[in-house]
C-alpha cells in the first residue's frame, strides 16, 4: 500500500509521540501549514516552492530521509500546473529590461532638453553683446578737427607715449580678497556634499528561486521573490538586514568581498550586515 507524503510524515510524528505544537516550535512553521502538509493540501501554500521547503523542514525535524519525499514532491509538482508566486496573483511583472529601456529614454530626452537650453542661452548672450556694442558706438563723441600744428604735436606725443609703453612696468601682485576665499570655501563644501554618502554596498545573486526581504538603515528596500540568476544591489550608510527563506539559494558580496551562501538549503536566516562584517540573528527571538 502506497502512502502519500502527508501520511508518511503524520505516521512518523505519531510514532515519536509528538504533537503539532511541539513541531511548530521546533521548525518555526505554523500549525496551519503543518496540518495542510499532513492532509496533502498543497493549495494552502503560496507556491510549490514553499510547499516543498516546508515539507523538507518538517521531515528533517522528524529525522526522516528526505530523498524519497523530495522525489515524490517533484513528481507531484511536475504533474501539476505551477501555482502563482507571492505578489504575482494574475498581475504582470515589469521586467528589468523594460525599466532600463524607459530610464534610457528618459535620459535621452533630458540630454536633448539640456542641449536646447544651452543653445537658447548662447543665442541670448550673443544678441545682448551685439546690442550693447551698438549702444556704445552710438554714445561715442565725434573726433574734433585739428590744424597741422596741433596734428604734429599730437604725433610727437603719440611717439613718446608709445616708447614709454615699451618699457616694462611694475605690476602689483593681486592678493586674494575675502570674497574669493569665501567663494573657494563654498566650492569645497559643495564638492564634499556631492560626494556619495553610501558606506555599505550589498550584492545579492540568486542561485535558484527564493523569497527574501532586505532593508537598509531601517527602511524596507525589497520584499518578494528573486528568480534564479537574478540579482539585487542595496546601498546603505550604517547597516542592512536580510531575511531569506532558503539560505543556500543566495550568494552575497559585501563591499565587493564575496562571502558565499549564508546557510543550508531550505534554512530560514536573518542576517545583519555592516560595512566590514556581518552576523546571523536568532530567528526565534528576533522580531520584525
Amino acid at each position: 500500500m502506497m502512502f502519500s507524503v502527508g501520511q508518511r510524515l503524520r505516521a512518523a510524528r505519531l510514532d515519536q509521540g509528538l504533537d503539532l505544537e511541539v513541531l511548530a516550535a521546533r521548525t518555526k512553521i505554523s500549525e496551519k501549514f503543518l496540518k495542510a502538509i499532513e492532509a496533502d493540501d498543497r493549495k494552502s501554500f503560496p507556491s510549490g516552492f514553499f510547499y516543498k521547503s516546508f515539507v523538507d523542514q518538517y521531515a528533517r525535524a522528524l529525522s526522516v530521509d528526505t530523498r524519497e519525499i523530495d522525489e515524490s514532491i517533484n513528481e507531484l509538482l511536475r504533474a501539476e500546473a505551477p501555482l502563482p508566486l507571492p505578489g504575482q496573483d494574475g498581475l504582470l511583472i515589469r521586467r528589468p529590461s523594460l525599466l532600463v529601456a524607459k530610464s534610457r529614454g528618459s535620459r535621452n530626452r533630458m540630454y536633448v532638453s539640456l542641449a536646447m537650453l544651452v543653445l537658447v542661452l548662447v543665442g541670448c548672450s550673443g544678441f545682448y553683446a551685439w546690442w550693447h556694442k551698438q549702444d556704445v558706438k552710438a554714445e561715442l563723441p565725434a573726433a574734433p578737427k585739428t590744424d597741422p600744428v596741433e596734428k604734429n604735436a599730437v604725433q610727437r606725443d603719440t611717439r613718446q607715449s608709445s616708447e614709454n609703453d615699451l618699457k616694462p612696468a611694475a605690476v602689483p601682485l593681486a592678493l586674494p580678497s575675502t570674497e574669493s576665499k569665501a567663494a573657494a570655501r563654498e566650492i569645497d563644501a559643495s564638492e564634499q556634499d556631492a560626494q556619495p554618502a553610501s558606506k555599505l554596498l550589498l550584492e545579492l545573486i540568486a542561485r535558484q528561486e527564493t523569497w527574501l526581504s532586505i532593508s537598509s538603515d531601517g527602511l524596507m528596500v525589497f520584499k518578494g521573490t528573486l528568480g534564479a540568476n537574478e540579482s539585487k544591489t542595496v546601498e546603505g550608510k550604517e547597516f542592512a538586514k536580510l531575511r531569506v527563506n532558503n539560505a543556500a539559494a543566495i550568494d552575497v558580496k559585501l563591499n565587493g568581498r564575496a562571502i558565499g551562501p549564508l546557510g543550508a538549503p531550505g534554512q530560514f536566516r536573518i542576517v545583519v550586515f555592516t560595512r566590514d562584517k556581518f552576523h546571523v540573528l536568532d530567528s526565534s527571538k528576533e522580531s520584525d
